[in-house]
Order: C-alpha cells, then sequence, then structure tokens
C-alpha cells in the first residue's frame, strides 16, 4: 500500500519533530501494511516559517531518514513531496521533485479552510495549461465544501485529483468533516486516501480505516492504495486514474446512523 499524504520528515513543518518520533512513525506504518510514503512536508504554507529550507537541505534530510531506516531494517520506501499552500502565482512555483509528483505532472495543493479564494479556478487552470493536475488535499475539511458538497463534481469535471484523509472518515476532526468525507465518498468522486500523518497522535491510521471498512465501506483498497498512488508517482495520465466505488447502500445506513447520534 501507498501513503499519499503525510509530514514525516523531521524537523521541517508541523510534522515530525525529531528523527526518532520519525522511524517510530513509519515502524507503524509499516506493521499496517504501508510499503510506500510520499511525504508531503509544507510548502509556502502562511503559519509554517520554513522559508529558510532549501531544496538542498530537504533533499539532505531525506538521505539521513532513508539511511537510519536501512540500518534498521524498515523496509519502506520514502517518495520525497510536498503539499503546496494555494497562492496567487502558484503557475510560476519552480517546478522539481519536491514541489511535483510524476515527473511534474501532479501538484498537492491545499486551501484556506475558511474559504476558497475567488481565483482559485483560474489559477489551476493555469497549473493545467502548464501541464500539471492539481490534486486537492482534503477537500471534505473546507467549509466552502462542507456547505456545498456539489463543488466535488465541479473538481472532477475539470481533471481535479481529489484526497480525502483516512483520520476525516474516523472522525479525528470533528462531525462536519466526517459528514462530509462520507458524503463524498457516497458520491464517489475521490480517487485517494492519505493518512496525513504529523505525530504520535496523529499517527498513521490507515489499518484503523480499513477495519472499518469490514462493516460500513466497501471501498477497493488496490485503486484507493496501490494503482492510483502509483499512476501519479509514475507521471502517467491522469484519465488512467479510477474513481472508486463503495456499496452504497451500507455506506447511506452509515451516515444516516451518524446523523442521528451527532
Amino acid at each position: 500500500m501507498i501513503d499519499f499524504h503525510n509530514h514525516i520528515l523531521p524537523n521541517v513543518d508541523d510534522g515530525s519533530k525529531s528523527l526518532e518520533m520519525s522511524i517510530d512513525m513509519i515502524r507503524d506504518a509499516q506493521i499496517q501494511g504501508i510499503t510506500e510514503i510520499v511525504n508531503t512536508t509544507h510548502h509556502m504554507h502562511p503559519m509554517i516559517d520554513n522559508s529558510l529550507i532549501e531544496y538542498k537541505d530537504l533533499k539532505l534530510k531525506y538521505s539521513e531518514l532513508e539511511k537510519i531506516l536501512n540500518e534498521k531494517d524498515i523496509d519502506i520506501k520514502i517518495h520525497k513531496g510536498s503539499e503546496v499552500y494555494f497562492h496567487d502565482k502558484l503557475d510560476e512555483i519552480e517546478v522539481n521533485d519536491l514541489t511535483t509528483f510524476g515527473n511534474g505532472r501532479y501538484m498537492l495543493i491545499e486551501f484556506p479552510v475558511i474559504q476558497f479564494p475567488e481565483n482559485y479556478s483560474e489559477i489551476l487552470f493555469k497549473l493545467q495549461l502548464n501541464g500539471i493536475t492539481p490534486i486537492i488535499a482534503h477537500p471534505e475539511r473546507y467549509r466552502d465544501i462542507q456547505k456545498n458538497i456539489n463543488i466535488i463534481d465541479e473538481f472532477i469535471d475539470k481533471g481535479y485529483v481529489v484526497q480525502i484523509d483516512a483520520g476525516s472518515i474516523l472522525g479525528q476532526f470533528g462531525k462536519k468533516v466526517k459528514k462530509c468525507a462520507l458524503e463524498i465518498i457516497r458520491k464517489e468522486k475521490f480517487h485517494l486516501i492519505g493518512s496525513d500523518a504529523h505525530n504520535y497522535k496523529r499517527n498513521f491510521c490507515i489499518q484503523e480505516l480499513l477495519d472499518l471498512n469490514i462493516n460500513i465501506i466497501n471501498l477497493n483498497r488496490v485503486n484507493i492504495f496501490v494503482k492510483n498512488p502509483g499512476v501519479i508517482l509514475k507521471g502517467k495520465s491522469v484519465n488512467d486514474l479510477q474513481i472508486d466505488s463503495v456499496n452504497i447502500s451500507s455506506i447511506k445506513k452509515y451516515i444516516k446512523r451518524f446523523l442521528r447520534f451527532k
């Protein structure tokens, strides 16, 4: 399995705070059956001062982490990457193997939680004209989508990739976020699920999600955790991605039960 979206590189953003923490978290990932981790360090986030971290410094940190993993016989592949915070000059960002995935063909993008910028669609279109497909990070956590779930349909129609946080489905971000995540799944309008792991408290939780899905959601695990991440990492066409299917009757029952007790 491939976990697409986490913050395990130590001391670079609001994720892991030490090499020891990173190793412990990656061990947990391995126990859960995760074989590859796509680290997504925050890039240009207004609340995180990573302006002093240069490209070469991040690559060095990756090398140090991979060396320790080899020494400890932890067989997990680490992929370089970032979670890029939306801004007006997004289409002018330097394209490298940290800001994009798949040889510059995909970019993971985070938006302000409170409200989408008015020009976001125009900027993302410019990005697409440059050959970069936007991956929308955890849309269920944005208030605009919580208020209007049909925005997800627009994302899919425009060719964006949709990535849900596993913790959202498990209720780690509250009832509104959980409800929205389940609604996106019910609509079958998503391609990826990532842990968005940050630390011991907010750790890898894919196995917990899969255990939950035994009784609730019939997710196609191969598409979500193997095929679709593989398509992105290899830089293949967005048309090769699979929109996942779910057991609609079971998810409707679960949503109804969830709403009753919220």
